[in-house]
Parts: structure tokens; C-alpha cells; sequence
């Protein structure tokens, strides 16, 4: 073979080489592909020159070395591949090209078929209800209007129904809520208007408004002396750290201004101490806003170096154990057992009755094998327990399903009521820099890390903690909610009604048994009967501790005594039953409505009753009117 050929060889293996790892390892095709062309290089030096072999005998030889240490290295890809959850591969993509549309208003009032008639009452009910709402709220939406023109967030928190809808619904009812004050259970907006809070607080209110007041009362009593004087500790600081090294069963603590910091700190951290660069997220799972470790929706950003698999799928657990000596740490969020491989659920989602939350079967068992497989492969368990970190239990998910995490974020509750992020891990895994070379820094650094105020008021929450009667409230409010879900089912199975009710813990949700369109308006007449809700609408749902189980009430006797009579019609035809595509009211069809049948408010008061007869709190009579034909407004004739 001439001079030509051989480079023409060797031209073809080194391009073939190229492509191949170019196809097969993503972020990682620098270092891989030089140390794979390097051995080459070097092998190729070796055959040719010091044993004498031909030019053919060599690219024949390196094409065989090649090929077989490939073998390992293609299968381990493509089994990642197949583990892969399939929304991280393709939704980047597909948001890039699928356009945004909105339903003009003839088709918004009648895209289940509904005849013009109907769809005319329709409109007609909405022109009703949004003029109910600038008289019953002309504070709240002149404070939103102009806040709109300054803040995007809240343009994108109160796009809240399916998006083809979002144009025409905020043309009619705008669903912000301006907070004036809290009371209780109830928060009080600036038109004074009372509404039973169940949104939680983004997962914050664990303990109850009332009781965040008197930490926060108590964290400056403490802390006000001090001022604004930062970089160093006190004694508040070093009881924070021990109560949390108990219940985390770490040794060291980091702390920082959020969740989503916890979670940077955290993969930080793993990566640095590890020395490896995967880190493995689950299908669905929030880990804050950080570009780096959000794979599906909301980032442009697509993450080289985060492995997102198949929750509860034996196959993640081999690619954990197959690929052990490239991957940091596996990063849990135990709220996905709510609502496996699914993103978190939410009404803007709602096109039918698509919605699919619950506890998983096996989730605890789930928990325990992943444990294994990481200790075994060698990779850091991390549970962010920025949401579920004390809403669970006083030691979270890892004292819920006594499963021990590598590292553990905490975040939201534990400052007391202040913005606050906490990383707590064993000192090998925690250190900022190496031992044995000083230019390896780990830089994790924060100017409010460890803020006075938000120390003194996240010692007031662990004081709190440790409380044998909070332990105790624990188990009693899981017992209350348990209660609530299963009454509010019977009930409306027995009434007919097409929702359900599904809980984990104190995270809830509203589930619809038919198909429909508008499922997801069901949040406004929720609002209208004085619920408040978060952006998700109906999708996630949180009781505190401050609900306590009703002994007795002195406005309500019984869920019927809150609704009429016309209650027992909706949602259901002439015929009371369903046919096969019912739409979100329920009816078969939009002619087959009852006249005068109650309306989507109805339930809304409904539940809003059920609620207020299980927990004692201020919204009882509230409730009482809703049902006295205060909802007139209907959606659907």
C-alpha cells in the first residue's frame, strides 16, 4: 500500500472516530475523544515503528482495538438511552417549533360542540362573572393591572388555564390575588375579601401563618441587636447547626438564600469532592430554576452534563451501577412520588381529564433499592428536600421512608418564615477544597449566607421542631386529611359529581373523572367561593398544621346545608349518567343541561364546605352564604 493510501486509512479511522463519539458522548466528546485519539496516536507509533508491522496490519490492528473497547462504551450509551426520560430528549425541540395559538372567543365558549345557543349563555355567564369580580375585587385588579406593566412574573402566573384559552380568559377575569394580611387559615386581600388559603405559600407554609408570625416575632427579638453585620457567627448559628446535623444525621451544614441555591451548592459539592461530572435527575422532577439541572421545560439551556432517567425503572438503576465511575451523585426529589415521571401537575396542563397524581405503590421499596445501587456503583445520594424537607415529617422523606441520603437540601419552612437553603452532608463530601492540591478550590460563597435574622428565626422553627406536641401534630393532621380526602370522595360519588380527591401527606389534588375542556376554569370558581389558590390552580393543593379537625361547628352541620338543592343535578344529563366524551361539566351534551341545573360554583362551595366541616378555621361562615344562591353565575346553561 503507497503513502496515499495509508493516510487515505488513517484519514477514514480518525474521521469514523470523530463521528462516533461525536454521536455517542454528548458533553463529554473532549476529554473522551482526546484520550481515545492519544491511544491511538500512540499505538500507531508503537505497531509501525518498534514492531516492524505494515501499514495495512496497522490501521487493521487499531481499527480491532478500537472496535472492541467501543463495545462497552456503545453499550452503556444506548441502554442510557433507553433509560432516558423521553421528554429530555425531545421537548427543547419541540418548543422551538411548535407555535403558540390562541382560540379566538366563538371557538373558546363552544370547542366541545356546544350549539350557539349554549355557547351564547356561556358568554353570557362569564360577562356576568367578570363583572362580579371588578366590583368584588376593583382593588386587587387595579393593583394587578399595573403591576403587569413592571413585573413578568405576574404575567406568567396568571396565565393559569390551558394555553389556547389563556387570550380570551384574560380578557374576562384576571385571578391575582393583592394580600393585604393573613388570619388564621384565611388570607385577606386589599378589597378585604376573605378567602380560605390552601395554596400553601409555594410549599412554605408548613406550620401555619400564625405560628411563621411568631417565629419571625421571635427571630428579631433576637437578632435585631446585631444589625446588618455579616461574616461572622454567634451561638444561634451553632444551635441551628446541631439541631440540623440531628436531623439530617449529617456532620456538616452549609447554608445559603434559597432552594434552588441549596441545590447548586449541593451538585457542586458532589462534583467537586467526587471528581466525576454526571450528576442523574429523575423524569419530572423540579430542582429549582438553575439552568443546570432543569432538562425539560423552562430552559434553553440543555444540560451536557445531567443524566435525566426513568423514575422507578430497574433500568436507571443499571446505568447507575454500569456507569458509576462517571456519575457524581443521583439527585431525589420524593415529591415525584405524587406524580411519577410527570411534571409537577398544574391547570395550565389541563386539556382534558389528562391528570394522573397520587401516591405510588412501591415508592419506599423504590427508595431502598436506589440506596443500594448508588453505594454499590460509589455515587452520593442527594435528596433535595427543599419541598418535602419537614412537610412530611420532622426528618422529611429520609424519616418518612427511613431511607439515609449522601447529602440532604432543606429549604422554604426552615427559615421560619424567611428565604432561606441548607445543604447538610458528611465532611468528605462537603469540603471546599483538595487536600492535596491548594489551586483546587470549591468556591460556594454567599454575602447573606447565614443572615442574622434569618438564623434567629430558623432557631425559633427548630426549637418549635423539637416539641413532643409538634411530633404528635404531625400524625394528627395526616389522620385529619386522610379523613377529609376519603368523606369529600364518598360524598361526591354519591352526589354524582365528576371529581375526586387524591392526597400524599398534606400535598393534594383535584382529579376529573370525565373528559372535558374546561377542567381547568374550575380554579376561578373555586376563587369565587373564597379559595385561594396558587398558580397551579387545582394541580397542587397543601394543608399546614394549623388545619385541626372540627369537634363540632357551630355553622356547619352538614356539606348539604352550603349548597341547594340543584346541587344533586350537576354535572350530570337528563338522564343522570355520562356518555363517552363528556365535557367538563359533565354533560354528554351541551343541549342535554337541565335548565336551572346548579353550576361549577356549586361544587366549589361544595368542597369549600367539606373542607370547613373537617378543619376548624375562620371560613365557616363564609362558606354558609356561598351556597344561598350567591353563585348565580353560571358557565355552562
Amino acid at each position: 500500500m503507497g503513502q496515499f493510501g495509508m493516510e487515505a486509512h488513517v484519514g477514514f479511522f480518525l474521521k469514523f472516530m470523530g463521528i462516533l463519539f461525536f454521536v455517542m458522548t454528548f458533553g463529554q466528546i473532549g476529554q473522551m475523544a482526546y484520550c481515545w485519539l492519544m491511544t491511538g496516536g500512540l499505538l500507531y507509533v508503537v505497531l509501525k515503528s518498534g514492531l516492524g508491522f505494515d501499514n495495512d496490519d496497522t490501521v487493521a490492528i487499531l481499527a480491532a482495538v478500537a472496535g472492541l473497547r467501543a463495545i462497552p462504551f456503545l453499550y452503556k450509551r444506548l441502554l442510557t438511552l433507553v433509560a432516558t426520560y423521553p421528554l429530555s430528549l425531545t421537548f427543547k425541540f419541540a418548543s422551538k417549533i411548535l407555535p403558540k395559538y390562541t382560540i379566538d372567543e366563538d371557538l373558546f365558549f363552544s370547542c366541545d360542540g356546544a350549539s350557539p345557543e349554549v355557547a351564547e349563555r356561556r358568554r353570557a355567564s362569564m360577562k356576568e362573572l367578570s363583572e362580579k369580580w371588578k366590583k368584588k375585587y376593583p382593588k386587587c385588579q387595579e393593583f394587578s393591572s399595573e403591576l403587569k406593566k413592571m413585573i413578568s412574573d405576574l404575567r406568567f402566573t396568571s396565565a393559569r388555564c390551558f394555553p389556547a384559552f389563556n387570550g380570551v380568559m384574560q380578557k374576562y377575569l384576571d385571578p391575582s390575588m393583592a394580600l393585604d394580611r393573613t388570619e388564621g387559615v384565611d388570607v385577606v386581600d386589599l378589597d378585604q375579601n376573605s378567602s380560605m388559603d390552601i395554596s400553601g405559600s409555594y410549599g412554605v407554609n408548613v406550620c401555619g401563618y400564625e405560628k411563621y408570625k411568631d417565629f419571625i416575632e421571635a427571630g428579631w427579638a433576637n437578632a435585631k441587636k446585631q444589625g446588618l453585620f455579616l461574616g461572622s457567627l454567634d451561638n444561634v448559628v451553632l444551635d441551628n447547626i446541631a439541631r440540623l446535623r440531628k436531623i439530617s444525621g449529617q456532620d456538616e451544614v452549609s447554608f445559603h438564600m434559597s432552594g434552588t441555591e441549596a441545590v447548586m451548592c449541593a451538585v457542586r459539592v458532589a462534583r467537586f469532592n467526587t471528581k466525576k461530572p454526571l450528576v442523574v435527575t429523575f423524569g419530572g422532577a423540579y430542582h429549582g430554576w438553575w439552568d443546570g439541572m432543569q432538562p425539560v421545560a423552562g430552559n434553553e439551556r440543555l444540560p451536557q452534563d445531567v443524566l435525566c432517567l426513568k423514575d422507578m425503572n430497574n433500568l436507571s438503576l443499571k446505568v447507575i451501577e454500569l456507569r458509576g465511575s462517571e456519575i457524581a451523585a443521583v439527585l431525589v426529589n420524593p415529591l415525584q412520588c405524587f406524580h411519577l415521571n410527570q411534571s409537577p401537575p398544574g391547570d395550565a396542563v389541563l386539556s382534558t381529564n389528562n391528570r394522573k397524581v397520587g401516591p405510588t405503590p412501591g415508592y419506599k421499596e423504590w427508595l431502598h433499592k436506589l440506596k443500594e445501587t448508588c453505594t454499590r456503583a460509589g455515587v452520593c445520594l442527594i435528596f433535595d428536600e427543599v419541598y418535602t424537607g419537614f412537610r412530611l415529617h420532622p426528618r422529611g422523606a429520609q424519616g418518612a421512608y427511613d431511607v439515609k441520603a449522601d447529602i440532604v437540601c432543606y429549604g422554604k419552612t426552615l427559615g421560619g418564615g424567611l428565604p432561606i437553603g441548607v445543604v447538610c452532608g458528611p465532611k468528605d463530601l462537603m469540603a471546599r477544597g483538595d487536600a492535596k492540591k491548594a489551586a483546587r478550590i470549591n468556591y460556594v460563597i454567599g454575602t447573606f449566607a447565614g443572615h442574622p435574622f434569618v438564623m434567629a428565626c430558623m432557631n425559633a422553627f427548630l426549637k418549635w421542631l423539637d416539641e413532643p406536641a409538634t411530633v404528635k401534630s404531625y400524625d394528627e393532621m395526616h389522620a385529619n386529611i386522610d379523613a377529609f380526602i376519603k368523606a369529600a370522595n364518598k360524598k361526591f360519588e354519591e352526589k354524582g359529581y365528576p371529581v375526586q380527591l387524591t392526597n400524599w401527606f398534606s400535598v393534594w389534588s383535584i382529579l376529573y373523572t370525565k373528559p372535558g375542556r374546561y377542567h381547568w376554569i374550575f380554579q376561578y370558581f373555586l376563587k369565587d367561593a373564597g379559595v385561594n389558590l396558587s398558580w397551579v390552580g387545582t394541580g397542587r393543593l397543601l394543608f399546614s398544621l394549623e388545619w385541626k379537625k372540627a369537634s363540632e361547628s357551630p355553622h356547619v352541620s352538614t356539606p348539604g346545608a352550603v349548597v341547594s338543592d340543584t346541587v344533586q343535578v350537576y354535572w350530570a344529563n337528563q338522564n343522570n349518567g355520562y356518555k363517552q366524551g363528556a365535557i367538563a361539566t359533565g354533560f354528554a351534551n351541551p343541549e342535554e343541561s337541565p335548565a336551572g341545573a346548579a353550576r361549577s360554583s356549586f361544587v366549589a362551595a361544595e368542597l369549600k364546605a367539606l373542607v370547613c366541616l373537617e378543619f376548624k378555621n375562620k371560613s365557616h361562615k363564609q362558606s354558609v352564604a356561598l351556597g344561598r344562591g350567591l353563585f348565580e353565575n353560571e358557565f355552562w346553561a
